[in-house]
């Protein structure tokens, strides 16, 4: 938790880092669950404390913050754990982390929120904003544009939902695989999945699932991918013999779902910026036995001109904040400033522009994102529409977690007029 907020760690990262610490998966599951949890409800837990604490937040040692935090998450919002437990080990990490007064401090400010499970702090309701913010540990820019937009009933499911565990979902290689012969070949593993209801090529999984333990995965399988994640490569419909980009196409999730449903057939590019990224593609494409993918370093926010023109069908699944997936990635709601969302959408609109050009007369161009936010989804299409008049919106579709059960995530489907 110190890594993450004091020196920029992702969290998916020192979660692995944290629970390789331990060899017991129960003891594993309980980390992942205090570091997720913790930063999932960071502003909660920092207004209880606050209330009991004589000191301000600002003033708090990092570390002391980081045991207080973890304490009342174990005390307020799991039920597994003892409350003496939850104090008594809070109080050895202060001796640890810091000085002897700190012990006395802690102790007594763990057990007083103990005392007072039943009656805790909450902000009024009067001011929606404050509350939502702080009882589902949201920033009050990001709260408030939810609110804006979605109004305050469905801006609290929206927010509520982003607190809860998702369960891991993928995607099956249905070159090799029907989706039932893999329940049972994960079965083998240990690994309990079954069939979603929305779509039958994805999977969900009841519990863990260790890719780097699992041979089904290392033979290709099946990949990671969230449900809506899929719905990308689904809306482009892509064709076996076609020619289709993706121009942002890093770590390969979308461009080898591409390869699949065109039955390795064609030509599938996928371009990213960074050359290490490129490498990702390549191996994913390599791990599923796809041939029909290739790799292009590329920027795409420039126009490749030898690309004109040349493509069936185009996907532009583009930067975004991310808010659509918050509650996988809780740090972003953290990290995030208001400012970054106008620098993304003009990303945005340059990289939608270039995807344009390479769209044959006839073809699609699909636009993604997995950020909820209007001003990075339909306000970027409609701008785009303004000025490119030969393409026509076909559908276009938000999906909101609390809704799907996967993330948040939109597309539009876009094509491009016969002799326009």
């Amino acid at each position: 938790l110190y890594k993450i907020e004091k020196d920029g760690a992702y969290s998916t990262k020192a979660i692995v880092d944290a629970a390789n610490g331990f060899e017991n998966a129960q003891d594993r599951a309980f980390v992942n669950e205090l570091i997720m949890g913790v930063l999932r409800n960071k502003t909660r837990l920092d207004y209880i404390i606050q209330a009991y604490s004589k000191i301000k937040l600002k003033k708090i040692s990092p570390w002391v913050l980081q045991i207080l935090r973890t304490g009342i998450y174990q005390l307020v919002m799991m039920d597994k754990v003892p409350s003496s437990a939850a104090c008594n080990e809070a109080v050895k990490l202060a001796a640890k982390y810091a000085h002897n007064a700190a012990k006395g401090y802690v102790n007594g400010l763990l057990r007083n929120v103990a005392r007072n499970l039943d009656n805790l702090p909450e902000p009024k309701r009067e001011n929606i904003t404050e509350f939502l913010s702080v009882m589902y540990s949201c920033p009050d820019w990001l709260t408030e544009k939810l609110v804006s937009q979605f109004g305050e009933e469905t801006c609290e499911e929206i927010l509520a939902d982003s607190l809860l565990p998702h369960p891991t979902m993928i995607r099956a290689n249905t070159l090799k695989i029907n989706p039932d012969e893999l329940i049972d070949m994960l079965q083998k593993e240990g690994i309990c999945a079954q069939k979603s209801e929305q779509l039958s090529q994805c999977l969900i999984i009841k519990g863990g699932i260790d890719i780097n333990s699992s041979k089904a995965y290392r033979e290709g399988y099946y990949t990671l991918q969230n449900i809506n994640s899929m719905r990308a490569a689904i809306a482009l419909e892509p064709k076996p013999t076609e020619t289709v980009i993706d121009v942002c196409a890093a770590p390969g999730g979308k461009t080898t779902h591409i390869a699949e449903l065109m039955q390795n057939r064609g030509k599938v590019l996928g371009m990213d910026i960074h050359p290490h990224k490129i490498q990702l593609i390549e191996r994913a494409a390599e791990r599923l036995s796809l041939s029909c993918v290739s790799a292009m370093l590329h920027n795409s926010e420039e126009i490749e001109e030898e690309l004109r023109g040349v493509a069936d069908r185009v996907l532009a699944d583009v930067p975004c904040s991310g808010i659509g997936v918050i509650h996988k990635k809780p740090d972003i709601k953290w990290n995030r400033k208001p400012s970054d969302i106008g620098a993304l959408c003009e990303i945005q609109r340059k990289i939608l522009n270039s995807a344009a050009e390479y769209v044959k007369n006839g073809g699609v161009l699909v636009y993604s994102t997995c950020t909820i936010l209007k001003e990075e989804n339909s306000d970027i299409v409609e701008d785009f529409l303004k000025s490119h008049t030969e393409f026509e919106k076909v559908f276009e579709e938000l999906y909101l977690a609390h809704k799907t059960g996967g993330s948040g995530f939109y597309i539009c489907k876009l094509r491009k007029v016969e002799n326009a």
